[in-house]
């Protein structure tokens, strides 16, 4: 097969066949990228051990329920807590260090909430801080979360997919710049990070330190109402002299959601509008409305649905419930104008 393979490669030289059967990276460095443990979320139903946390590196979560059932609320309050620290200065913060891209398609992510979210999880951790200490380490430590996260606006289906095919190329690049400079982080390097060793060192060891780091943060990519444009990507028919009809468009989204998944070891979540505040169900059992290779990219799906809880006035309750894995436990939730409460 080798052979076979090198021939196919038109390699001429015993040079070009042994460069082309090297590994491309060593097994240390693939375990370290694929073993990355689980992003927290701080909502309890997604980080339960049910048998293991959901947001995982490959795992593709799907997010869905009727208009106003708190979805991109869901997201904001994932992303609020994956771009925090996981300590500093002596205080936990419980957060995943996670870089975050959020693809808002309909225009309904609000920044100013994921602002007020991260400030409220901030605040709680300091709250046994002195106050003559507490300014200075909220500032830092926002500062620093923020720089973690990238809000992109997608005027169409076709912007997605160029954004996806951007952070596919971009992410590739980072990789084979990592090989070529031998900075594939380990575990060793990332404990060191997270207990502060030599965050401030200098010198060459310092700076290869913060290089190696960068290579080792978690990646969360979020799409907020992935099915936006279905009805005009519907009505695009190449009947109608269109470059792209809805098979095409949502086929291609479901292989470059699993690639960035895969291949680049990230978490993924995606927030889909039904129709009706029935979830999609139909005799109950959940049927979706986009093409096929799409649901089977999904590999998990949760599906949200109001609630009887009282509430107040402007407040939402609802009730979260897998359908994908059946056997996780779903729960409870509260949307307020605080944000959300689980």
């Amino acid at each position: 097969m080798g052979v076979a393979r090198a021939r196919d490669a038109r390699m001429n030289t015993l040079e070009e066949t042994l460069a082309f059967l090297a590994p491309s990276e060593t097994a240390r460095a693939y375990l370290d990228r694929a073993l990355r443990e689980p992003l927290r979320s701080g909502i309890p139903f997604v980080d339960a051990r049910d048998p293991e946390p959901a947001l995982r590196a490959g795992e593709i979560v799907e997010i869905v329920g009727a208009p106003g059932s708190g979805k991109t609320e869901f997201v904001t309050e994932i992303a609020a807590h994956a771009v925090l620290p996981r300590a500093r200065d002596g205080v936990r913060y419980d957060g995943s260090e996670a870089r975050v891209i959020v693809i808002d398609c309909d225009g309904k992510f609000d920044q100013l909430r994921l602002l007020r979210a991260l400030n409220r999880k901030i605040e709680e951790k300091l709250a046994n801080v002195r106050e003559n200490q507490r300014v200075t380490m909220r500032d830092e430590v926002y500062e620093e979360s923020m720089s973690r996260f990238t809000l992109l606006r997608a005027h169409g289906m076709v912007d997605a997919l160029k954004t996806l095919t951007a952070l596919d190329a971009a992410w590739s690049g980072a990789i084979e710049s990592a090989k070529r400079d031998g900075l594939f982080v380990d575990a060793e390097t990332a404990e060191t990070r997270e207990t502060g060793e030599d965050a401030e060192g200098g010198g060459a060891n310092g700076a290869k330190s913060g290089e190696m780091a960068k290579f080792a943060s978690q990646r969360l990519v979020i799409c907020d109402n992935v099915a936006a444009f279905y009805w005009l990507d519907r009505a695009s028919r190449k009947d109608h002299g269109a470059p792209f009809n809805i098979q095409r468009v949502f086929s291609a989204a479901a292989r470059l959601f699993k690639r960035l998944a895969s291949a680049h070891r990230a978490a993924v979540v995606v927030t889909k509008t039904t129709l009706s505040s029935n979830d999609g169900r139909r005799g109950g059992q959940y049927k979706d409305f986009l093409p096929v290779e799409w649901t089977n990219a999904v590999t998990q799906r949760v599906l949200l649905a109001p609630s009887n809880k009282r509430v107040g006035y402007g407040e939402y309750a609802g009730v979260a419930t897998w359908d994908v894995p059946v056997r996780r436990h779903g729960g409870a939730y509260t949307v307020t104008e605080q944000g959300m409460r689980c």
